[in-house]
């Protein structure tokens, strides 16, 4: 993964650093953030304050990278290869009229695969939970988060590629800006895109899913409380209505998934 792909990973430190000079969150801070994400192998930028007549970068924590330049007002290295999560920290000392110094610890995770998916990193939270719909790097309907909650949660390929096809029917309902006017137009596509499918595997192969699946799946979707609200909200405008899915969609072409390859991994 080229530095540009993790720059917007690293989201607004970096767009400020590169786009918007002299932007930063915290006032007068040598450094924007506290703490970043990478994954092994990433090419990590991290940009400090301009303008300063001198720095330089120390690496506090075990795990040793290669710096660089450990002089330039930009930290540039290879993340290392881990096995599991583990924390960088790093030490800036500059001078500008007068001497500062802050620190940042960026969070490197392995490359994750399962079922031979590769797995999106982990977004930052802060950018993540900004708006309703937050990042999907791979962009393939699921938020990143929410799909390495499934993928790590559930190990069989059934149920991950169901919970993937059902949060990705919540996914576009929190994406239409008339999600709660066009209540009962989601509710439909919800039912025909995930319960459908659900009755053909239940059905054909006596494959059950559970309540917890189905708890476990709205936490990880709707963990703001703006993502809650709106859940709330259309769950509201469908009060009073009788919905459901009819029987002659119950059909394997209702799951939007091979489901004779995703059946053939089921534990």
């Amino acid at each position: 993964m080229n530095s540009l792909s993790l720059v917007a990973r690293l989201g607004v430190l970096a767009f400020c650093s590169l786009f918007l000079s002299g932007c930063f969150f915290k006032e007068e801070a040598l450094i924007a953030h506290d703490f970043l994400y990478a994954e092994s192998g990433d090419q990590v930028e991290v940009y400090a304050r301009e303008g300063g007549k001198k720095y330089r970068w120390k690496q506090l924590s075990d795990i040793r990278v290669a710096i660089e330049n450990k002089r330039a007002s930009t930290l540039k290295f290879t993340a290392p290869t881990v096995t599991e999560k583990t924390d960088l920290v790093f030490e800036l000392k500059a001078k500008f009229d007068d001497p500062v110094h802050d620190q940042i610890t960026i969070t490197v995770f392995p490359i994750l695969t399962i079922n031979g998916v590769r797995l999106p990193p982990e977004p930052l939270p802060e950018e993540n939970n900004a708006t309703l719909v937050g990042i999907d790097s791979n962009d393939n309907g699921v938020r990143d988060d929410v799909e390495r909650a499934i993928y790590t949660t559930y190990p069989t390929k059934i149920r991950q590629q169901v919970l993937m096809q059902t949060a990705r029917a919540d996914q576009q309902m929190l994406a239409d800006p008339d999600g709660v006017e066009n209540a009962v137009k989601w509710d439909r596509i919800m039912t025909n895109n995930t319960i459908a499918c659900k009755s053909y595997l239940y059905d054909t192969f006596n494959l059950g899913f559970d309540l917890p699946s189905t708890d476990f799946l709205e936490d990880a979707i709707y963990n703001t409380k703006a993502r809650v609200e709106r859940y709330l909200r259309y769950n509201h405008a469908l009060g009073g209505g009788v919905y459901g899915v009819k029987r002659h969609e119950e059909v394997e072409s209702a799951c939007e998934f091979n489901v004779p390859e995703a059946m053939g991994v089921v534990q």
